[in-house]
């Protein structure tokens, strides 16, 4: 049975099935449709027996990595997305199923509700900033049952390929206490892991916000999160110019929120705490980056200067 069939077979009320896109190395598809009328989009999933991809090394290890991926999310959507808050809100799934090696996520299109694909302008950025903050307040010690034990793909554990790989010494030596300071923090949230800003939609009339794509979700500290998005839409000159106007307000917000959520905590113990970890995120994705792919354009001046940052104070 191919990937139609057990999507027919499940939602038989489904009509006008056309494929929206592919996704990742011939995992699945995306599919738009019709459901009583209403426009729907259907995640179809499985992942192959063999991955081609340009920039990954195949084996076991990386092909568990990916169905792992996906059962997050399955779990993700069916047992943590309903409860989020609004300006943490998650796209609508209305069914998950799974049957096997196959597995589909029903959802609202939310195209047919007024949002867009968000963009790199100010106001986006802002708005994304604002639901991160949201977002991590809200599950400040809260449980990851089902989802990663450590959330973001490229965490240290997750890539011993790539860290074999590395020619830089410096940064390789630094991988160990790097990894062990971010998963020792006493403040662990659930991170949404790939916080890039293609995966997250706005609403223009209101600057609504709804977060997708919840493979890599799991335990982490929040300026993970803030790290990776602000590298997803800022080149080096920007993050030189506004990172920090950016991450201030990221904690101006994230306080306000942990007031609200997480009235037993002081926020200000968690501001200075995720504060001192900043140029310790940017030195993580460095460390992947360095052993994934060496002359990736994200691995810029702002970058190697976190991890200057990170060594200065490591040797105070």
């Amino acid at each position: 049975m191919d990937l139609r069939q057990f999507v027919t077979s499940h939602f038989s009320n489904i009509t006008e099935l056309q494929q929206a896109a592919s996704v990742w190395s011939g995992c699945g598809e995306i599919i738009r449709c019709q459901m009583n009328g209403a426009a729907t989009v259907i995640k179809a999933i499985e992942v192959p027996s063999q991955i081609n991809h340009s920039r990954i090394k195949q084996s076991d290890f990386a092909l568990a990595r990916k169905r792992q991926s996906y059962l997050v999310e399955f779990n993700w959507y069916r047992h943590y997305a309903k409860q989020l808050p609004h300006e943490a809100a998650a796209i609508h799934c209305i069914d998950a199923i799974q049957e096997g090696t196959k597995q589909a996520l029903l959802f609202s299109d939310f195209v047919a509700h007024g949002y867009q694909q968000a963009h790199a302008t100010h106001s986006h950025i802002q708005a994304i900033i604002n639901w991160l903050a949201h977002f991590h307040a809200f599950h400040l010690a809260s449980s990851s049952e089902g989802l990663w034990p450590r959330g973001s793909y490229w965490h240290l554990a997750t890539r011993p390929d790539e860290l074999q790989r590395m020619s830089d010494l410096s940064l390789k030596a630094q991988a160990q206490p790097i990894d062990t300071a971010l998963s020792e923090s006493p403040y662990q949230t659930l991170i949404h892991g790939d916080a890039k800003l293609a995966n997250f939609t706005i609403a223009p009339q209101n600057q609504h916000v709804l977060g997708y794509d919840f493979q890599y979700v799991g335990k982490g500290v929040g300026v993970i999160d803030v790290m990776y998005f602000l590298g997803s839409c800022l080149d080096d000159t920007a993050l030189k110019s506004v990172a920090d106007d950016y991450l201030n307000g990221y904690f101006d917000t994230l306080t306000l929120a942990l007031k609200r959520f997480q009235p037993s905590i002081n926020p200000v113990h968690v501001v200075s705490s995720w504060r001192a970890l900043w140029c310790y995120a940017w030195s993580d994705f460095y460390r992947f980056l360095a052993g994934w792919s060496p002359t990736h354009a994200k691995i810029n001046g702002y970058m190697q200067q976190q991890f200057a940052t990170y060594l200065t104070n490591t040797k105070e």
